[in-house]
């Protein structure tokens, strides 16, 4: 059965491991992508969940051939998230994005 990979930074790892997932900590992003490549060619790893923070700091190639892969598939988190008054929120595509990459298109949704 394929496995679920979390690979985060030192703050964020602590609370996944709670899960039972395995856990991967990384310190920086040069050391994620270190990690999410060796992650990627690992036959056993099925989902890999990444902190978006250190994704989004790896250089572009790298972060769009990571993304592209079907197996296993990459889900970026991001860990930034704050609680808003209701209404108060700021309008954000996250949701989105995860639905378009993992759908494949641009879902619009009316709510």
């Amino acid at each position: 059965m394929p496995k679920v990979v979390a690979v985060l930074g030192p703050e964020a790892a602590l609370g996944f491991a709670l899960t039972g997932v395995e856990v991967i900590r990384v310190a920086d992003p040069a050391a994620a992508r270190d990690v999410l490549l060796e992650a990627v060619e690992n036959r056993e790893h099925g989902l890999l969940i990444v902190e978006e923070a250190l994704l989004d700091g790896l250089d572009a190639a790298s972060r769009e051939a990571l993304l592209a892969r079907n197996v296993p598939l990459l889900i970026p988190v991001r860990l930034s998230l704050r609680w808003a008054s209701e209404g108060k929120a700021a309008e954000d595509d996250y949701v989105a994005r995860l639905i378009r990459h993992a759908v494949g298109y641009q879902l619009n949704i009316q709510l």
